[in-house]
């Protein structure tokens, strides 16, 4: 498949959600996306590692799957304990994975996003208490961040 081929793990993260969200390219995105967990894992990156774990989890979660269904439930994923049936758990188990980073390096902004993404895959998966859980812990830890950063501004869309 012709794709350009970024060079550095946070090119390839990005290029990876440019590819499953936008071009419904979920086959070179997942490839992308694993490529990046391997040089972060090996270059013991943590902040590179959870933006690449919390790539994966978005991944999991795209509705872009759906419109490649066939082909995940024939021949998997490159992340061999998932299946098409599982990927809303794999999504959350990525987001987890990335949530336990950014907790540890005391990164709240991102965290909050990681837990409303969270929330979102329980949402898909039917489990509506866990996703409330989780829209309560974003919503928390943004507290978090903003009683840290009085100058923090919301970004919403017209007329809200």
């Amino acid at each position: 498949m012709l794709a350009p081929s970024p060079s550095t793990p946070e090119e390839k993260i990005e290029y990876a959600y440019q590819l499953f969200d936008v071009q419904i390219r979920p086959l070179p995105a997942e490839e992308l996306i694993t490529e990046a967990i391997d040089i972060y894992e090996r270059q013991s990156n943590e902040f590179g590692l959870a933006e690449a774990y919390r790539a994966y989890g978005a991944f999991f979660q795209s509705p872009t799957l759906e419109k490649w269904q066939r082909h995940y439930k024939q021949n998997g994923f490159l992340d061999k304990t998932a299946t098409y049936d599982n990927r809303y758990e794999k999504s959350v188990e990525y987001f987890e994975k990335s949530a336990q980073l950014y907790a540890k390096n005391n990164n709240y902004y991102m965290l909050a996003n990681v837990y409303l993404n969270m929330g979102f895959s329980y949402e898909y998966a039917a489990k509506n208490d866990r996703a409330c859980e989780a829209f309560k812990k974003s919503l928390n830890t943004k507290h978090k961040f903003t009683k840290n950063h009085l100058d923090a501004r919301e970004l919403l869309p017209r007329g809200f």
